[in-house]
C-alpha cells in the first residue's frame, strides 16, 4: 500500500502484450517488422525527449557491462545511491579505483553541487546518477553539470511520481517501477550512436510500445494532493518526537524515521493489516539488511533500521488518518515489547 513507488502491482494487461508474440525472435528480414519496431521506438523516444532507445536489463550483468565500457572510455563519477544492482556491479568491477564514487550529503540528503564540482575537478567527464536516490527518496539536481560531460540519469521513480524529466544525454528506466516484469528496462540516448556504447543487444517485440503505454498511464494518474504531509502530521500527533524526517523528499514520498525500532519487525506486524511498507530496496528484494544507502552515508546499522521508505500513490485521502493510526499502534506495541 505504501510501497507502490518501489513495488507496484504488476500490470497484467501490459505484461500480456509482451507475451503476445509467437516467437522470441521477430522476423528481422521482414520490412514491416523492422518498420514497426522503429515506429514504436520513435514514439517512446518522443515521450522521453530522446533520439533512440534500446532494451536494457536491470540486472547485475547489464550494469557491469555498462560500467566496464564507460570506465574504459570516460572518467566516471558514479552515484552509489542508485539501484542496488548497479552498486553491486561497481563492487565487482575490476579497476573500480578509477571510478569516482558519489554519495548523498548526510546533511542535505542529496548529491550536492560541491560533490559534483569535486568530481569535475578530479577529471570526471561522465556522471551516472539517479534522479531520485534509493531508500531515502531525495532528489538530485544535474542542471549545473556542464554540457561537455556525459550525463546518464535513472528516471525509474521520476515517471511514477510525475516529476519533470531531467535534461540528460542518456536515461535509464526500470520497467519494474511501471508494473512490468523484472528485469525489463530501457536505455535511451540523445545520439543514435549511443555515445559509442556497443549495440550488441536483442530487440524485444512490443517492448517499446508497452513502455510508451505504461508511461502514458502513469501520466494520466497525476496525484493532485501531496498526502505525505497529511500522513506525517497524523502520525506525529500520536507519536510526537518518536517519528521524524530523515530528509525532505518530493511530493507523495516520505523518508520517515521511527526511533528505537527495527523496521523489519514493524513491516512484519503490519502485513496482516494489509499495510505494506519497506525499509529500502534491499528489504524489498528480501535481504535481511537495512538501507545500503544510509549505511554508505555513514549511518549506524541501528539508525538505518529506523528508516521507513514510503510513497503515497493511488491512495484515498480519507484513509490516511486510519493508516497512520494503525502504524502508530503497531509501533507503540513493539516499543512496549522491547522495554
Amino acid at each position: 500500500m505504501l510501497d507502490k513507488l518501489q513495488n507496484p502491482e504488476l500490470n497484467q494487461d501490459l505484461n500480456a502484450k509482451l507475451l503476445t508474440t509467437r516467437t522470441c525472435n521477430y522476423q528481422a528480414i521482414t520490412p514491416n517488422a523492422l518498420q514497426n519496431l522503429r515506429k514504436d521506438n520513435a514514439e517512446l523516444c518522443a515521450l522521453l525527449n530522446a533520439q533512440i532507445a534500446r532494451p536494457f536489463s536491470f540486472n547485475l550483468e547489464s550494469f557491469y557491462f555498462l560500467l566496464q565500457f564507460l570506465a574504459r572510455h570516460y572518467k566516471v563519477a558514479l552515484a552509489l545511491s542508485g539501484h542496488s544492482l548497479l552498486y553491486q556491479a561497481y563492487l565487482q568491477l575490476e579497476g573500480k579505483s578509477s571510478i569516482i564514487p558519489l554519495l548523498p550529503d548526510s546533511t542535505t540528503g542529496f548529491i550536492t553541487q560541491k560533490l559534483l564540482n569535486n568530481a569535475l575537478d578530479s577529471g570526471a567527464d561522465c556522471f551516472i546518477l539517479p534522479h531520485i536516490n534509493e531508500d531515502i527518496l531525495t532528489q538530485n539536481s544535474i542542471e549545473s553539470l556542464p554540457a561537455n560531460v556525459l550525463k546518464i540519469i535513472d528516471i525509474s521513480y521520476t515517471i511514477p511520481l510525475n516529476l519533470p524529466l531531467p535534461k540528460a544525454d542518456m536515461l535509464l528506466l526500470n520497467g519494474e517501477n511501471l508494473g512490468l516484469m523484472r528485469p525489463f528496462g530501457i536505455l535511451t540516448s540523445n545520439q543514435t550512436s549511443f555515445y559509442g556504447i556497443p549495440s550488441i543487444y536483442l530487440e524485444i517485440q512490443n517492448l517499446y510500445a508497452v513502455f510508451a503505454e505504461a508511461i502514458m498511464q502513469k501520466r494520466q494518474k497525476i496525484e493532485k494532493l501531496d498526502l505525505s504531509q497529511s500522513f506525517f502530521h497524523s502520525l506525529q500527533a500520536i507519536l510526537g518526537e518518536e517519528c521524524y524526517y530523515f530528509y525532505q523528499t518530493p511530493p507523495n514520498t516520505l523518508s520517515l524515521g521511527l526511533k528505537g525500532i527495527k523496521a523489519r519487525n514493524l513491516i512484519q506486524s503490519l502485513i496482516f493489516d494489509g499495510i505494506h511498507i519497506i525499509n529500502g530496496q534491499e528489504c524489498l528484494f528480501g535481504f535481511n539488511q537495512p538501507s545500503f544507502v544510509l549505511r554508505l552515508m555513514g549511518y549506524s546499522e541501528a539508525q538505518a533500521r529506523e528508516l521507513i521508505s514510503l510513497s503515497f500513490l493511488e491512495i484515498a485521502p480519507s484513509l490516511i488518518p486510519q493508516i497512520a493510526q494503525k502504524i502508530a499502534q503497531k509501533y507503540l506495541q513493539l516499543r512496549q515489547l522491547q522495554a
